[in-house]
Parts: structure tokens; sequence; C-alpha cells
């Protein structure tokens, strides 16, 4: 099944070229890849890396609104300005854990799950952007079945602009790839429980 990755991938980025400027490619990836999951209040807010503005400065929203009093950053890379920049949002440093060493979504799950348990965390929303939102919550709910997860996005401003669609329309066109390399990998299913029922 892994030798079916690199023809996919080829496949995709042969549609991309034709399809990533398309207004019509971004209703579909919206339709397939985006789930939110709101939760009123949780045990906390969860903040993977991989974009450094938004992510952080919506989870310090929520943080103010009083949704979840701590917040769990993982991922290499941009953790520690992630952490920055919830500071500068008016998050308290107390309230903030950093995991600094995940290079993927599985491994954030992995790499939380301790602190998590030690946090005595029992339920979470997840804060990322639209196109991970899938794959996030059905990765989290697979490495953590004992955790209730929620799921909400958070979009920088250029992507939501004209010139910016050939931007986001690439990193969903790679999501669906990833999705699919869960899928293989991990057991992820993009399929999410009747019973946790997300809505768009």
């Amino acid at each position: 099944m892994k030798r079916l990755l690199p023809i996919l991938a080829l496949l995709l980025g042969v549609c991309a070229f034709f399809i990533l400027p398309g207004e019509g490619f971004t209703r579909f990836w919206k339709e397939w890849l985006v789930v939110s999951l709101s939760m009123n209040h949780a045990d906390a807010l969860i903040v993977p890396g991989g974009e450094p503005l938004a992510r952080p400065q919506e989870a310090a929203r929520l943080y103010k609104l009083g949704v979840a009093p701590k917040i769990f950053v993982t991922g290499t890379g941009d953790a520690f300005s992630i952490r920055k920049v919830l500071i500068g949002e008016g998050v308290p440093v107390s309230a903030i854990s950093v995991e600094s060493k995940a290079r993927t979504t599985h491994a954030n799950a992995v790499l939380l799950k301790p602190m998590l348990e030690k946090a005595k965390v029992h339920s979470a929303l997840i804060v990322t952007s639209p196109f991970h939102t899938r794959r996030a919550l059905a990765t989290f709910r697979k490495v953590m079945p004992e955790i209730t997860f929620g799921v909400t996005d958070a979009s920088i401003g250029w992507w939501g602009r004209e010139e910016g669609r050939r931007d986001i329309n690439r990193f969903a066109v790679i999501e669906f790839l990833k999705t699919a390399e869960y899928l293989l990998l991990y057991g992820v299913s993009p399929i999410l429980k009747p019973d946790s029922t997300d809505t768009k």
C-alpha cells in the first residue's frame, strides 16, 4: 500500500497545477477537509506547530474567553515562537506548556499524551489551520481515545484574499496526500464517528 503514495503524490501534483487557482477546488477541499467541533469549556487548548501566528492568536482569544485554563503547544521549530505570541497576547506563562520535539501531527499527539495525562486533562480543544482540522482531530482521537477532543480553525488573513487562494489550495492538496498517508501508516481514518458529527 505504501507504494501507492508516490503515485498518488504525482497525480495530485499534476492536478494541482490546474486546480490551485480555482474557487471550485477551494469549495471542494473545504467540504472534505474542514470540520469544526467547538467546546464551550475544555480542560486545555492544544496548538500544533506549523503556523506561528493565527493559531496562537486564536488560542489566546479562546483562553481569555475562559474556554480553557491551560494551553499546550506542540511541535519542533516554532513551538517557542508560538509561546512568545501567546504571551504577547496576554496568556500568562504559567498557563502554557511546551513540547518541542514533534515533527508530525501523529508525533504531536504521541508526545503530548503523557503531558496531558499528568495534567489530568479529560477534554481538549485543538486550534489549527482549516485544512488540517479533520486529520488533527482524527489523529488525536486515535492516539488518545480516553480524552474528549474538539477542534476549531484559525486562518491567516492572506488566505482569505483572492491572491492568497493559490497558497491555501496548495496546502489543501498536500493535506489530501497526508490524509491518505495517515490512513495507511497509522490507521487514522478521516471518517469521523457518527456520534461525534462535526459541523462545517
